[in-house]
């Protein structure tokens, strides 16, 4: 659900035709987002549940971490009193695993500890075991050693009601570990949205039809759900509907009472059989077609019907990948209450050429590419917005920045990941 906003009318009246003024990626996602005010939903999910979803609340630390002052390696429990040199002897007299209580020693002695146990009483550092020989229960410094030294402090890491982690964090095994170290059980969570996908046009097939000669098969709406899964989102396959815009204003109204945001691969652009904006209208929804600088991916249709956001893209199928990367998250980001994922790629020198007008941002799928002179990317050709197979072979995307007129050897691209998660 939805917090009650007014955002159908603030921004209509606030939009300048965007399908006549070209918007930069940044400005694109922003007036996206705008379209997508956070769900007022929560849940309780305990932390073995929390990977992927998004705080609600923040996380106060309930006790000090450590919460005992510990040792920081194996060895031996020593009272330095300042500081003990090369060669000095000292008598073991006790042994402290983890997890056993701590004893008590006076200068000249030492126990035997491990890592995490607690410091006995009289010891100010831990000599690692390393840096010993030991005859029976004499011990031999093969180092110097200084008060202080191999000990973690009561509270040197989280101090008792510090904030952990803030309202809005995405929440990762970092952050779960953490919780877990303060004894939380359970987490105060937005709820995630559900986004709903529908494939638009006639020359779509499904998997399993027989493809006559002008048809093609439906690979937009699997790649979709994909991505919505892979990022922790509930996802609903809303199915295809040909290109007839009284169809797509149904099946729009349909999935608006199920999902929090609506994607609609095909007819995003301004031609006569692209129908995306007609149709949202059609369904009693308002929004607006953005014309980007950015290849793949120019136009695309932001909106709301109902109570859901509303994202239409392009029908090529890299240039509905990238749109979602970029406009799709953002929305799904706002929709979570918190801020869009940053753009984590890192620069990169491409081993190849590529020529190329100036004025929109540019993705292209690359190859890692191992030299020696470094790692560096090789450009997978021109791909073409329409063509899968550069990108199933590619390990990343690299970002041509708008004011480029072409790549040259040794130009710096951004490179964003493909394998195991996208950056971008």
């Amino acid at each position: 659900m939805t917090a009650p906003v007014a955002a159908e009318a603030l921004l209509a009246a606030s939009a300048p035709d965007h399908a006549s003024v070209t918007l930069s990626v940044p400005e694109a996602c922003a007036r996206a987002s705008a379209y997508a005010p956070p769900l007022i939903g929560t849940d309780i999910v305990t932390v073995a549940q929390g990977t992927g979803r998004t705080l609600a609340e923040p996380v106060v630390a309930l006790v000090a971490t450590p919460p005992f002052t510990q040792s920081a390696m194996d060895g031996y429990a020593v009272a330095a009193c300042g500081g003990l040199a090369v060669g000095n002897r000292v008598q073991v007299v006790g042994r402290i695993p983890a997890g056993g209580r701590g004893g008590k020693i006076a200068p000249g002695q030492a126990i035997r500890l491990f890592t995490g146990a607690p410091i006995p009483e009289g010891a100010d550092a831990v000599v690692m075991q390393e840096h010993v020989d030991r005859d029976g229960d004499i011990i031999v410094l093969r180092r110097p050693i200084r008060t202080g030294d191999n000990i973690r402090i009561k509270g040197e890491d989280v101090q008792p009601l510090e904030i952990l982690l803030q309202a809005g964090e995405r929440l990762d095994a970092r952050h779960l570990a953490l919780a877990a170290a303060q004894g939380i059980g359970t987490l105060k969570v937005r709820t995630r949205p559900r986004v709903a996908v529908i494939s638009t046009g006639g020359e779509l097939r499904q998997a399993g039809d027989a493809l006559e000669s002008s048809a093609i098969y439906d690979s937009n709406r699997p790649m979709l759900l994909a991505l919505i899964e892979q990022s922790g989102l509930v996802s609903i396959d809303g199915g295809w509907v040909p290109d007839q815009p009284e169809m797509i204003a149904d099946r729009l109204l349909c999935m608006a009472e199920r999902a929090d945001l609506i994607v609609t691969s095909g007819g995003a652009s301004l031609g006569e059989e692209d129908h995306a904006l007609e149709a949202l209208e059609r369904a009693g929804g308002s929004g607006e077609t953005l014309k980007i600088a950015l290849k793949p991916g120019k136009p695309a249709v932001v909106g709301r019907v109902g109570s859901a956001a509303y994202l239409g893209l392009p029908g090529n199928p890299v240039s509905s990948l990238v749109c979602w990367l970029l406009l799709g998250r953002t929305m799904a980001c706002s929709l979570e209450g918190r801020e869009p994922p940053r753009r984590l790629g890192f620069p990169l020198p491409s081993k190849s050429a590529f020529a190329r007008r100036a004025g929109r941002t540019e993705f292209v799928p690359v190859k890692l590419e191992e030299g020696h002179d470094g790692l560096g990317v090789e450009i997978l050709g021109r791909g073409g917005s329409a063509r899968l197979q550069p990108l199933a072979e590619a390990d990343g995307l690299a970002e041509i920045a708008a004011e480029s007129d072409g790549i040259r050897p040794g130009d710096l691209v951004l490179f964003h990941p493909l394998r195991g998660g996208f950056a971008i």
